[in-house]
């Protein structure tokens, strides 16, 4: 069954430590076929107009409220737009931005409709690595997801590090210091080690481990595993995340599925 399934990949400036070279060394040990299209906008051949039209659409997904679900794409201003059109352009340094993920999923659906036709539908799978941060609402309030399911699904490399929990006590001690007008700045040292980083090397081994989730979900409607030692497993937390994406693998019965 999965020789029959077909993976493209693109990037959207992703954390500069993510090789997705070696992503397809692993995904092809699984026997899937995977392949690198590269920078979004060039694989797409976007036209100035069409790069302009994008980030128009993009700038007007923001979250500005995590309470406040945004139901449909808003207005923006010159400034945001200027912020999209640099990004989509590759110019550094400029603002993050936190993102409606169904909205920001719909927005590069229809992209990809309109560029890639059939080939959007059938045995392909088409996984978007960006650097950008998006959340879905859900009880009352977004949350930071580091992958979507769907088509294109997407996986956000700000997202890991941003949505799964540090450690209980790391947001305890945060706190105290906090109260007591003290910085904060070297609470990570001391809890160096026990969560991911912006650029930390161990951001492909990880996201290889959330890429097979999108390829399951896929094949079987079900992107998670319910061993917690699985690399499938959905992990909440920091610790969870390196424990089983970044140290696991595939369960006996995830694996005897590949093997299928």
């Amino acid at each position: 069954m999965n020789k029959e399934i077909r993976v493209f990949l693109y990037s959207d400036y992703p954390s500069s430590s993510l090789n997705i070279d070696l992503i397809i060394e692993n995904l092809k040990s699984y026997g899937f076929t995977a392949e690198d299209r590269g920078n979004l906008i060039k694989s797409l051949s976007l036209s100035e107009q069409e790069i302009y039209n994008l980030a128009k659409h993009l700038s007007s997904i923001y979250i500005s409220d995590i309470s406040a679900p945004v139901d449909s794409p808003g207005s923006s201003n010159l400034s945001e737009l200027e912020i999209e059109h640099h990004k989509l352009t590759g110019r550094a340094n400029v603002p993050a931005n936190f993102y409606d993920g169904h909205w920001l999923q719909r927005i590069l659906h229809s992209l990809l409709a309109k560029k890639l036709g059939e080939e959007l539908i059938g045995k392909y799978i088409h996984l978007i690595f960006t650097g950008r941060l998006f959340g879905t609402f859900e009880d009352r309030r977004y949350h930071a997801r580091v992958v979507l399911m769907g088509t294109p699904s997407l996986i956000s490399t700000s997202g890991l590090i941003e949505a799964p929990a540090k450690p209980r006590e790391y947001y305890y001690v945060k706190g105290r210091l906090i109260q007591s007008g003290m910085d904060t700045a070297e609470l990570d040292n001391i809890y160096k080690g026990r969560f991911v980083v912006y650029d930390d090397p161990k951001i492909t081994s990880i996201l290889t481990s959330y890429a097979l989730q999108v390829i399951f979900y896929e094949l079987t409607g079900e992107a998670f595993c319910d061993n917690a030692a699985c690399c499938l497993s959905n992990s909440h937390w920091q610790e969870e995340v390196l424990k089983a994406q970044h140290e696991g693998v595939l369960c006996d019965k995830c694996k005897a599925f590949v093997h299928k």
